[in-house]
């Protein structure tokens, strides 16, 4: 009994945090810890440049870049790189719809073949209702994915006529609403029938309506190859047996610019997130009416079981550990985009890729996980109060000495991809693996002990086994060792 309650005592006092950090300085290290996972993933991955960046609100709070614009000219990527941005134009291409169908000009439910018969295609499913923009934006009208051959391939992209013939020769593959299928083609069609309403050209209504109220300056709807590398992200193909990547072609999407013709930079698709946001939360009406804009992201299709993707007009919806965030990915010739917004707590994230054999997803998921609490403690109301409390003394002993960010940083094992980057919590240490499936669902929490040993944490607040830090000569820290396991700090 007598040694179940002083190991019961010593847990108690060990638990004790022995040194506080401000909510700040622990997002900080969350930040570092973010560039580190994605640098050593893409490193791996021979990745030629990306770009990521967090929004809270109003403001870009964190971005990262990494490689360079292009092989030919090595200049580094900027939060001002345009990047392709693929499929997430179509967000852009359903807030056109939804402002014509404001102003009138436009129906949500009238049949597209009435703005342009060119668009009428042969339905053989006896169909209840025609292809409309609803059905459109929430991929559930019955149509085709694409047109007739795989142009996605050697970026022969039909012009519009090519478009209205790929129409006429096809057929409705299901009856509206009998089917969720993504349609790249159906994207197209809508574009059309914006330029035939409103009586420019897609592009130019685009940046008329949308880049340029929202300070979008380096947006454009077509791929600015004449920047390449001095301002554009040249795209590259998967790699070769040999290792190799070989350069996206020059191209345009021409009539399939609706569906995945955007090109855009960290700076203004943090713009985009942030006019969500104030819409959000002031109402009224700035491009869209806000009433507008959330019906827009509500679910109007999810399949029968829940087993298919959940739709709104335009936006697609995920789940980050049980919590919804709305937004689009984007996969096409030579790249790559992840864009997602978590609305209640105004948390945006947007990465860009300039490979198509790589996806953002994964990462952006995980560095949002990674650092939403701390972001919300961080920006959160209540953060002054955190801050006020973390200076006051808790009466632990005086540890003035030792200072967790020392410790800070990547760590790595010789010959083994056991890579971890080690940050500071609030009141400790956090060891996040590297290279894994689930870098947050697998981070530790690590407890100050003395001098330069910490305990791990378990999940019921216990402590584990040691892990104690080395130092060189100069007092730097060196490595670590945990399990007997040696880990270098690079």
């Amino acid at each position: 009994m007598h040694k179940l309650l002083i190991a019961t005592c010593i847990t108690t006092v060990l638990s004790t945090p022995a040194l506080a950090v401000t909510p700040e300085e622990a997002l900080a290290s969350r930040f570092r810890a973010a560039e580190a996972l994605m640098d050593a993933n893409l490193i791996k991955e021979s990745v030629p440049g990306a770009a990521i960046g967090i929004v809270h609100d109003q403001a870009l709070i964190w971005s990262h870049q990494f490689g360079v614009e292009s092989f030919k000219t090595n200049n580094p990527v900027t939060n001002d790189t345009l990047f392709s941005i693929c499929s997430v134009s179509k967000l852009f291409n359903g807030i056109a719809a939804m402002n014509l169908v404001e102003e009138g000009s436009l129906g949500l439910d009238t049949p597209l073949s009435q703005y342009n018969s060119a668009l009428a295609m042969t339905d053989k499913q006896g169909s209840e209702e025609p292809v409309t923009a609803r059905g459109i934006l929430s991929h559930v009208a019955g149509l085709p994915r694409e047109g007739m051959r795989d142009y996605w391939a050697d970026t022969s992209f039909p012009d519009m006529a090519a478009l209205f013939d790929i129409v006429s020769a096809q057929e409705q593959l299901y009856r509206p609403y009998d089917h969720w299928q993504y349609s790249n083609l159906g994207m197209s069609m809508l574009g059309d029938v914006i330029s035939k309403v409103s009586g420019i050209s897609w592009g130019d209504y685009i940046e008329q309506n949308i880049f340029t109220p929202l300070g979008m300056k380096g947006s454009t709807t077509d791929m600015p190859f004449d920047l390449v590398g001095n301002g554009f992200a040249q795209g590259y193909y998967v790699r070769t047996a040999k290792g190799e990547r070989n350069a996206v072609e020059k191209h345009s999407f021409k009539a399939f610019a609706p569906a995945a013709g955007v090109a855009s930079s960290v700076h203004d698709m943090a713009k985009f997130a942030s006019w969500h946001f104030r819409l959000h939360e002031k109402g009224g009406e700035e491009i869209l009416k806000a009433t507008t804009l959330k019906n827009m992201q509500r679910v109007h299709w999810v399949g029968a079981d829940f087993n298919e993707p959940a739709w709104g007009l335009a936006y697609a919806t995920r789940r980050y550990d049980g919590k919804t965030v709305w937004g689009h990915g984007g996969y096409c010739p030579g790249a790559r985009t992840e864009f997602i917004m978590r609305l209640p707590t105004k948390i945006g994230v947007v990465m860009m890729v300039s490979v198509n054999d790589i996806s953002p997803s994964a990462v952006v998921e995980t560095i949002y996980s990674l650092t939403e609490a701390a972001i919300t403690k961080a920006y959160g109301k209540k953060a002054l109060d955190v801050r006020e409390k973390a200076a006051v003394p808790d009466g632990s002993k005086d540890e003035s000495k030792v200072n967790l960010s020392d410790y800070e940083g990547a760590y790595h094992s010789v010959n083994y991809p056991s890579d971890r980057y080690i940050g500071v919590n609030e009141n400790g240490l956090f060891a996040m693996p590297i290279f894994n499936n689930d870098p947050v669902g697998n981070m530790q929490t690590w407890v100050h002990e003395e001098g330069d040993t910490f305990r791990r944490k378990r999940d019921d607040g216990t402590l584990a086994e040691a892990i104690t830090f080395e130092r060189h000569a100069d007092g730097d820290v060196s490595a670590l060792l945990q399990h007997s396991y040696r880990l270098m700090k690079r």
